[in-house]
């Protein structure tokens, strides 16, 4: 269905409807029948990636401060009301968003948009509260940095994108965390409040009429604010070899990857489905390979990472320091033979089939299409029907796999990172081209 344009909501396709509120906020709504709940979210559209060098962690901080009291609210307020209204409510920060949902029963709408505008738009960012907050977010630092999977996957992204945004870590770091004062905090917040840079999703058992008029009342104080929006600049990838030495892990945790393709990318789904087959589950290729014919590790996963205007992809496992080469050897293998060969026409059916289902699986829930609702606002990509979504993957060839094999996987571009406590001539003897640069855990 085209999109046709609906009265105050000003337009409307597939059962979507979009609209403005009178002082600029966006709002995306879909109606769902034979529901009972609605999943609610209101966004703020910069995030980690558009913080200053001296900011790295401040939307993350921001995002828990909100829930620690506003000029209405005490922190406890705030938990009973939640009580009360009951179902889900939750907040994440990611590099080019910030994100306050909730999943309430439709009676509750009300009370929940009123309460998302109290805490985004009127946070008390009390000293004593902030202070503690601060120390919560430090644990929450170390233990990302006690993990290694988490802890390979933050440094991998670093090395590969170094100097920006989307290479730092979303959290911060604890010495920098631990260095922000108020004043920066509420600057911060005053940057990025207006209504411009804001967005509002629903979807579920929700009146668009209904929902416009909370929405128009609570959120009025945002009329008049103004601001900057995100100026974005893609990063350049760098390839690396990086062994990080932590003593006293006894499996030594790998990643392979290299620049990838962006969410806009017409051919994301080509790019998506590749990495399904290449690792993606228990029959692809580096799961049969890897663990089912030669025992080298528990699990082995191939995935993608794409953001608006970059991406990359990485395969990580773990293993034994002592079987690390032969590790190497054999995702090294894989990925030449996939750049090489285009893949079987069975192997993409099979991961197409996957998708398929994945889509109408996610199709059931309200929560997961008000959140593709608003990636697509986000993207500026159309508002499709399930249909429409099921057929661009479905017509993804083993040609157009074949052409982003070829693409992403170019050997000269490819990086690594090793953590783990690796005798030095395992290291010094690894098959990869490039010599590792020894780091040492936490810091480098």
């Amino acid at each position: 269905m085209s999109g046709e344009v609906m009265g105050m909501w000003g337009f409307e396709q597939n059962g979507v409807y979009v609209g403005r509120l009178p002082f600029g906020l966006p709002v995306v709504v879909e109606p769902l029948p034979n529901t009972y709940s609605v999943s609610l979210a209101v966004w703020l559209l910069q995030g980690s990636r558009d913080e200053r060098p001296d900011e790295v962690g401040l939307a993350h901080f921001l995002e828990h401060m909100f829930f620690k009291g506003t000029t209405h609210r005490s922190v406890q307020d705030i938990a009973r009301l939640l009580d009360r209204i009951g179902g889900r409510v939750d907040a994440f920060t990611t590099r080019e968003y910030v994100c306050f949902y909730a999943r309430v029963l439709t009676e509750h709408t009300d009370s929940i948009v009123e309460l998302f505008a109290d805490l985004l738009l009127n946070p008390l960012f009390d000293p004593v509260e902030l202070e503690k907050e601060r120390m919560v977010i430090v644990e929450e630092i170390r233990g990302v940095d006690d993990d290694p999977a988490e802890f390979a996957f933050d440094r991998f992204a670093e090395a590969l994108w170094p100097d920006h945004g989307l290479g730092r870590p979303i959290a911060g770091r604890a010495e920098q965390v631990l260095d922000f004062r108020r004043d920066q905090l509420i600057a911060f917040f005053e940057r990025q409040n207006f209504p411009a840079n804001m967005l509002v999703t629903a979807a579920g058992a929700v009146d668009p009429e209904a929902l416009y008029r909370p929405l128009e009342r609570y959120f009025a104080p945002l009329e008049g604010r103004s601001g900057q929006g995100a100026e974005r600049q893609p990063p350049q990838a760098r390839p690396f070899a990086q062994y990080w030495h932590r003593p006293g892990l006894e499996q030594a945790q790998v990643i392979i990857g290299g620049p990838g393709l962006s969410i806009r990318d017409p051919r994301r789904h080509a790019y998506a489905l590749l990495l399904s087959i290449l690792g993606g589950g228990m029959s692809s290729r580096l799961f049969m390979k890897v663990r089912e014919e030669r025992g080298l590790v528990y699990s082995i996963h191939a995935s993608i990472v794409p953001y608006s205007d970059a991406g990359f992809w990485y395969v990580t496992a773990a293993t034994m320091p002592n079987r690390l080469p032969e590790l190497l050897r054999v995702i090294r293998e894989e990925l030449d033979r996939i750049r090489e060969e285009p893949v079987q026409p069975e192997e993409l059916y099979l991961v197409q089939e996957q998708s398929r289902v994945n889509l109408f699986m996610s199709w059931e829930s309200a929560s997961d299409r008000m959140f593709t609702r608003a990636k697509q606002f986000v993207y500026g990509e159309p508002f499709q029907s399930l249909e429409e979504r099921v057929r661009e993957v479905m017509a993804v060839t083993v040609e157009d796999t074949y052409a982003v094999a070829q693409q992403v996987f170019q050997p000269e571009a490819l990086s690594c990172l090793i953590l783990g406590d690796v005798p030095p001539a395992v290291i010094r003897d690894l098959p990869w081209p490039m010599e590792l640069e020894r780091r040492e855990w936490p810091d480098g």
